[in-house]
């Protein structure tokens, strides 16, 4: 369902606005070239789970197979683009293979001697992050292709975490507007981490503390804008806060009722959106966490399945 939904979505993103209002103007209809897109959300995934995984590395578990293993957990089934693309892997800086979602087999493979694996290491060791252009077997086509890989270095491990595209996803995509680029990638970041923490609540179902401390953990450090308000949110079905990126005295509150300057029932609004739909945007008013006012904000919830939450993020903008 939820591949269905995320390749609905896509499909819908990339279509070109023809004329639309935002900030009560005319939107610009300058349209961003798709490879410009696809290159920072692969970038903004990147960055959202890398600091999932450290958030977690450092305050919850500190040995290496269990890092692994929670790697393998929130990632393996993860897919932040239709048809099985956007998927992550991690490496040490010493040249194993932690994870790889596309080929699980090079798990705990050694592979130091390729040379995309080496360039991987030494932009991960001395950059900290960045490209790195190569060929690799597409598991759609089962072809080498040509691919760009973004990696960013998992500190609190000595690993590092990656994503990328093939040459051939650029084929026949058009570009997008500037409005239509947001809602796509908080649409994919939100995706991630709902994937990602489904898999948590599946692989650690007999420890549910640890999963509520997990998702905290995910969500604490984990801002993913220049603005430094594009922070993660989780409630359950009963509008109770399970982990909020922005304010964490939220934590266990029940928002249920709570009101939003227009009167609007927030919490119940995104609970309905999930319930009903499973996935998609909710417009409302939320205090800023950049500048301390309370503005219009456009969220995307997805419900994290096999349990009773959500999650969201989502953009402010100035309204009336």
């Amino acid at each position: 369902m939820k591949k269905r939904l995320l390749s609905v979505i896509f499909t819908l993103a990339v279509v070109v606005v023809t004329s639309c209002k935002f900030n009560n103007e005319t939107a610009s209809e300058a349209i961003i070239p798709y490879q410009n897109i696809l290159e920072s959300t692969i970038i903004n995934n990147v960055v959202c789970m890398g600091s999932a995984l450290n958030g977690v590395y450092i305050d919850l578990i500190p040995d290496s197979a269990g890092r692994a293993n929670f790697a393998d957990a929130m990632l393996s089934n993860t897919r932040f683009f239709p048809d099985d693309q956007g998927y992550f892997y991690v490496e040490s800086l010493s040249g194993y293979c932690i994870m790889d979602a596309a080929v699980p087999d090079l798990k705990g493979v050694f592979h130091p001697d390729k040379s995309y694996i080496c360039e991987m290491i030494d932009v991960a060791r001395y950059r900290g992050y960045g490209w790195v252009n190569y060929s690799f077997n597409n598991p759609q086509t089962q072809k080498t292709e040509k691919k760009s890989g973004w990696v960013r270095v998992l500190s609190s491990a000595q690993w590092y975490l990656g994503s990328g595209y093939y040459a051939s996803e650029l084929d026949g995509k058009p570009g997008m507007t500037e409005i239509a680029r947001e809602d796509f990638e908080y649409q994919t970041v939100v995706h991630s981490m709902a994937q990602g923490m489904a898999g948590i609540s599946a692989a650690y179902a007999s420890d549910s503390e640890f999963i509520s401390d997990a998702y905290r953990a995910m969500v604490h450090h984990n801002i993913f804008n220049s603005h430094g308000s594009g922070y993660f949110f989780v409630y359950n079905l009963q509008g109770v806060v399970i982990a909020h990126g922005a304010t964490p005295a939220l934590e266990g509150k029940n928002l249920i009722d709570y009101q939003d300057t227009k009167g609007n029932f927030v919490i119940q609004m995104l609970i309905d959106k999930v319930v009903n739909e499973g996935a998609g945007f909710v417009d409302y008013y939320w205090l800023d966490p950049a500048d301390q006012q309370v503005e219009g904000k456009r969220a995307y919830v997805e419900k994290i399945e096999g349990t009773d939450c959500f999650v969201g993020s989502g953009f402010y903008h100035v309204t009336d």
